[in-house]
């Protein structure tokens, strides 16, 4: 039996509920990831102010790194201080998502732009060309960057974002979601829950992600996304054909083993159109391969990394 073909894991509507707002136990090496030194910032993009943070020094090689739908900057908190040893990594907030601003209409392209920006203000391009990495919707983000500004880059890494022909390709928009106020940060922690959601038996780096997702407002909590994200967004699909012809750095693969996005016929269908890219899949791992296997990402990251791929 195949990976991706392994009977899921049942899936909890309410992860967090157990734990009833207090902070699960976590690793020691997570609570030392986070006592890691970063720099922070905003970068403008036409007009609105677009939030980064940065662990390594300025002068190593850069790396970038990009959030999925609804996410924030701090998904990679328990990735960046670890590539950071080696890289000046910076960790973007898309507008309408974490600290950033929200716009009345979000542009694919315009998300890239902000990638770069935030990527130069926060010291990615000081030596040179940088890395990105994109997770789910930053997967995406990420090759239209590499189609817009590739020539600029050494290589992109997609993470588990399903790239598929346009005729099997989600056509329906995505409903609305967030903008509720709760009155406790109890009662909002109890509704966070993963998109799509899966099981992940880090509750720690949950709990930790769901606080940042929050900020306090009148009347209570409520979540930092703008709630009308998915209605202002403009975006058309290319052709995975398309893509790669247009496409002026090399790209590289990772999956979760078990994900439900990037499923082994999804999987076998990247393959045969980016035949050169390197593809990894991240064993014990779903869509949220981040969170579910941190550190083998990281491991996964440094190794293609220092393989030689992606130099000129």
């Amino acid at each position: 039996m195949n990976d991706s073909a392994a009977p899921k894991r049942e899936v909890p509507t309410a992860p967090l509920a157990r734990y009833h707002g207090e902070k699960p136990a976590a690793p020691a090496w997570f609570g030392r990831a986070l006592d890691e030194a970063f720099d922070s910032g905003t970068s403008t993009v036409e007009g609105a102010a677009v939030s980064w943070k940065a662990w390594g020094k300025r002068g190593k090689p850069g790396l970038i790194l990009i959030h999925g739908g609804v996410a924030h900057k701090q998904w990679w908190d328990a990735i960046g201080p670890h590539l950071g040893r080696r890289r000046r990594v910076v960790a973007v907030d898309l507008t309408g998502m974490g600290d950033s601003d929200w716009r009345d209409e979000y542009r694919m392209e315009l998300y890239a732009e902000e990638v770069r920006a935030a990527g130069r203000d926060g010291g990615a391009f000081d030596t040179g060309k940088p890395f990105i990495a994109g997770h789910s919707f930053g997967g995406f983000v990420s090759m239209v960057a590499t189609m817009a500004y590739g020539a600029d880059l050494k290589g992109a890494v997609i993470l588990d974002s399903p790239i598929k022909p346009p005729d099997e390709q989600r056509r329906s928009p995505a409903p609305r979601r967030g903008g509720r106020v709760y009155e406790t940060l109890e009662a909002a922690m109890l509704r966070f829950r993963l998109l799509p959601n899966q099981p992940c038996a880090n509750d720690w780096l949950l709990d930790h992600i769901a606080r940042e997702s929050l900020r306090q407002t009148e009347g209570g909590w409520t979540w930092k996304f703008d709630p009308a994200l998915w209605q202002k967004l403009a975006y058309s699909r290319r052709d995975p054909v398309e893509m790669l012809k247009r496409i002026a750095c090399p790209v590289a693969f990772f999956r979760g083993a078990q994900s439900e996005l990037v499923t082994d016929e999804v999987w076998g269908l990247m393959k045969a159109v980016f035949r050169d890219a390197p593809m990894v899949s991240i064993p014990e791992a779903e869509h949220h391969l981040i969170l579910d296997q941190p550190l083998a990402v990281v491991t996964a990251l440094d190794a293609l990394f220092a393989s030689g791929w992606g130099q000129d």
